[in-house]
């Protein structure tokens, strides 16, 4: 009998590798969302204990963050970030992905933003155009506030869609805190690709619904190493060339 990581990375290639022309793709999505929702850390054998003996963990010169890698493909990857005291995953954006994040163990602040389209933003305030230099104007978006909610690992997964909580912040609360994450398409390594990850300032000072984030560097405080995946092996067949988020 396949193991539950295994069946969910499955049904994640399904949907995903025809998320273009499936007629049920959100119907599958919903699913998909009940399966996560299902996985713990024992599923993809994640023990804090073990982490906290390893080289990635409790030392000042170690990443902030820790990924360990459990598939990708082109259609999806799927992974685990485990977040220590201190760390963060910063600002950042997902170009025309989904996403969703389990917690697996710990707590975790969530914030995430919508982004206003451009026929809709209001006039950029005289107190955020006096932060900026006039070439990152064109970098500087507008967004609205969709969720800042403490995430536990009896809690639901977050979801985040090319509209509803593209930019997002995540952050450890009372300790380390791990979560499974799958996203679709994956980011796009290459500089300038289609799905590259860009990072933001919240130029708002944190107050009110609508903020104005501008695009930055990736933070010096932000980086991640790596950490050998111990759970159940998951196999999926060669993506066929017609397969592939057609």
């Amino acid at each position: 009998m396949a193991a539950p990581i295994q069946k969910l990375a499955s049904f994640a290639r399904n949907v995903f590798s025809r998320m273009n022309s499936d007629v049920n793709f959100h119907d599958k999505l919903k699913h998909l969302r009940t399966m996560i929702n299902g996985i713990s850390a024992k599923d993809v054998g994640f023990d804090i204990e073990d982490l906290k003996k390893s080289e990635t963990y409790g030392r000042d010169e170690v990443a902030p963050v820790t990924y360990v890698h459990l598939w990708e493909d082109e259609t999806f990857s799927m992974g685990i970030f485990v977040v220590k005291p201190g760390g963060r995953l910063p600002l950042h954006d997902h170009p025309d992905m989904y996403g969703f994040c389990k917690v697996i163990h710990g707590e975790m602040m969530v914030r995430s933003f919508n982004v206003i389209k451009t026929s809709e933003q209001t006039e950029m305030p005289y107190e955020i155009k006096s932060k900026l230099k006039l070439w990152q104007m064109p970098q500087t978006k507008q967004v609205k506030l969709n969720t800042e909610s403490l995430v536990a690992d009896n809690d639901e997964c977050c979801v985040l869609n090319p509209a509803i909580g593209n930019i997002h912040e995540i952050k450890p609360v009372n300790g380390t805190t791990a979560f499974l994450d799958i996203l679709a398409p994956p980011y796009d390594h290459q500089q300038m690709g289609l799905h590259e990850c860009h990072y933001y300032e919240d130029l708002s000072c944190g107050s009110g619904d609508l903020r104005w984030l501008s695009l930055i560097n990736q933070p010096s405080d932000f980086w991640c190493d790596a950490l050998e995946y111990e759970g159940p092996k998951i196999d999926l067949p060669p993506l066929s060339p017609k397969s592939s988020r057609k």
